[in-house]
């Protein structure tokens, strides 16, 4: 925490993150012509809203940390109209924006083609790119490199099958010597960008991959969302004002405040998902967690609520998606009686959805057809949301069953289009998208796609009013900027339930980027089993994160339920400073098993935080010294075990110099809370 000399560098360096956000802005959004968006127009090249297209803006303040800017121009002969809609924030270096391309004539435009959202070089010494692959269901998820980019070099990135996050990452750090930006592409479908060295700095282009249309008279296409935060200082400094951004603009605030720490609690039996879930099952285990001494803010219902009997096989299957109405065999009377229940308890219902896939012989599949989309797949059709009317129809649908169930928490998945778990067959809807546009209208399936996706998640916000969205697609694979704008990605991951050493190094980028999400208290590696069985808080340490998922079996009685109380009680003090203080790695990140993890969360305006320590079971070391980041050298600190009861009091200078020793036995973790003396 900055103070005397500290503080005056600190408030420099928030200065020279301003003037470079405002030379961007200077540079790129003073005029039309200057507008970083380009295209082609029957293979002409258009670079902004050229002065022969009769530009025009018009500029507002939509409150005290907002301005919007629109752009607008129609190209000469009229017909095709480019807006391109830019919202500053005063109280960050961050700009964004978004062109739509809209056929205002009588007759189809001429070819639109290679439509970028961002075409723009970006001067600086040394560029080197901060990059990550995503998630695929693999412990290679989530890496993250920095790759210099020398004279002539050029790096290229899209998704595997148009799901934002698979095998590619919409967000990158591009760094220069002592400063650089971060970058966020927002597009739930197949983006692609680019990097290359170009002279003194790095050209760099992005939009949606594939684009080669004619607008027909009325019809719209947008780009992605582009994010643009410029920065000063090292890529950590980066990182936590990214953060501190997304806390502040993009967190959901349901109740008029931003989401705080949530314990979610659930029950389901031995079937697959919650195939088994009934209207009674469901609440008699409600008041199970209340009379163990354990407070969940979050009911949990998953995948297979719905009718999903499959005679054939002689049990229900939770693929079975297309039917979007409680299973009338087990929810008689609907899932109202659940989530009042829950609510008695202090609990909001949170239900599974997945829409766009269908099965075929669901309700939407037999009777609306012509709103199916066929790829290679048999048995799955997708539901094209560029069809207003299949919209409409599933927002009436989902907006009924929000009210009638009294659902407080939408969760949507978005899972690959085939049954068969192996990368050679990841099919998703990309394959469908493209596999029904004519030569002259590449990339418009997708695109009304996108637009009608967004439009359907707005609608629920706006009808529903309280509700929020998580964000699910085969674990962590669809939340770019304009998805996580509207959502949190609880569920980030399928992979690594039980391999903790893989999920700590997953969570190093979610704290980076998308800093709220739902963790697990993880098992250890030799139980198979759904729930965490045994007496030991370790696999609750490696499942702290802004939401923890409490994997037990409620109705044994065989469990330690004070040491689980007492670790919830931990993790709910930590949670709400993961959720509102800066992030700082203590230790390297290695996903393996012999290794420490450390960690610290610092709240610098209130002068406390937290520092967690995880020894994995084969690290042979006994014993870490930590070096604490962002302390005042000439404070003490008071440092508070909570779960041994230790204090101990130390100032600043020794715990960034000596530094602070923990001693741990194999496979285990502790919490170490810190304040300024006095405080």
């Amino acid at each position: 925490m900055p103070c005397g000399d500290d503080r005056k560098i600190e408030a420099a360096t928030k200065r020279e993150d301003m003037i470079l956000s405002r030379a961007l802005k200077a540079r790129f959004f003073s005029s039309p012509s200057g507008l970083p968006v380009s295209f082609r127009l029957d293979d002409a090249p258009v670079a902004g809203i050229p002065g022969t297209w009769k530009p025009a803006f018009r500029r507002r303040q939509i409150d005290a940390r907002l301005v919007e800017t629109v752009f607008k121009g129609l190209a000469p002969g009229g017909g095709l109209e480019v807006r391109v809609e830019c919202l500053e924030y005063l109280d960050y270096p961050v700009i964004e924006w978004t062109a739509w391309l809209a056929n205002r004539g009588g007759a189809p435009t001429p070819v639109i083609g290679d439509l970028l959202a961002l075409d723009a070089v970006f001067d600086g010494p040394r560029p080197v790119l901060w990059h990550c692959n995503g998630d695929f269901c693999d412990a290679a998820s989530y890496t993250s490199e920095e790759t210099p980019l020398p004279g002539g070099a050029s790096l290229r990135f899209a998704p595997g099958s148009g799901r934002s996050c698979d095998r590619a990452f919409p967000y990158f750090r591009l760094m220069f010597e002592g400063r650089g930006l971060s970058l966020a592409v927002g597009w739930p479908g197949q983006w692609a960008a680019s990097f290359e060295s170009a002279g003194g700095g790095v050209r760099v282009k992005a939009g949606q991959e594939r684009t080669h249309l004619r607008l027909m008279p009325g019809e719209e296409i947008r780009t992605p969302r582009i994010a643009l935060m410029s920065w000063a200082g090292d890529s950590m400094r980066a990182a936590n004002l990214w953060r501190r951004w997304y806390r502040d603009h993009l967190l959901p605030r349901p109740d008029g405040r931003p989401l705080g720490p949530l314990l979610a609690g659930f029950w389901k039996d031995e079937n697959p998902e919650f195939t088994g879930a009934t209207e009674e099952n469901q609440l008699r285990f409600i008041p199970k967690w209340m009379e163990r001494g354990i407070r969940p803010d979050v009911w949990w219902i998953d995948a297979g609520w719905y009718p999903c009997y499959c005679g054939k096989e002689g049990r229900r299957r939770w693929r079975m998606t297309g039917t979007w109405k409680p299973d009338p065999d087990r929810f008689p009377r609907g899932l109202g009686p659940v989530s009042e229940c829950a609510a008695r308890y202090g609990a909001k219902l949170l239900v599974w959805f997945e829409p766009e896939r269908v099965w075929k012989g669901t309700e939407l599949e037999r009777e609306h057809p012509g709103w199916l989309l066929s790829a290679m797949c048999e048995t799955n059709r997708l539901l094209n949301l560029g069809n207003q009317d299949a919209r409409r129809w599933l927002t009436e649908r989902v907006c009924g069953l929000i009210r009638d169930a009294g659902i407080g928490i939408y969760r949507q998945d978005f899972n690959r289009m085939v049954e068969i778990y192996r990368p050679e067959f990841n099919i998703g809807p990309l394959e469908y998208w493209r596999g029904n546009d004519a030569p002259d209208r590449q990339g418009m399936t997708e695109n009304l796609h996108v637009q009608g996706y967004l439009r359907f998640w707005d609608e629920l916000l706006e009808r529903n009013p309280g509700l929020w969205i998580d964000s699910c697609a085969s674990g962590g694979r669809r939340n770019d900027l304009e998805t996580t704008r509207r959502s949190v990605p609880l569920h980030y991951s399928d992979y690594g339930y039980d391999e903790p050493e893989i999920k700590l190094c997953f969570q190093d980028v979610l704290f980076q980027w998308l800093p709220y999400f739902k963790e697990g208290s993880l098992r250890s590696r030799p139980d198979g089993s759904l729930y965490v069985n045994s007496g030991s808080t370790f696999p609750w340490h490696c499942g702290f994160g802004p939401m923890l998922f409490a994997r037990i079996d409620i109705a044994r009685d065989d469990y330690d339920y004070g040491m689980i109380r007492k670790m919830t009680d931990i993790w709910r003090r930590a949670a709400d400073l993961m959720i509102r203080g800066d992030y700082y790695p203590l230790t390297p990140l290695r996903r393996s098993r012999d290794a420490w993890i450390a960690r610290q969360f610092d709240l610098p305006e209130e002068g406390r935080g937290f520092i967690q320590a995880i020894r994995l079971p084969e690290c042979r070391e006994e014993k870490l010294t930590i070096r604490p980041l962002a302390l005042r050298a000439e404070i003490s600190y008071v440092l508070e075990n909570p779960e041994s009861g230790e204090v101990r009091t130390l100032s600043g200078q020794e715990l960034s110099g000596g530094g602070f020793e923990i001693a741990l036995p194999p496979e285990a973790g502790c919490v170490w809370f810190y304040r300024e003396a006095g405080r």
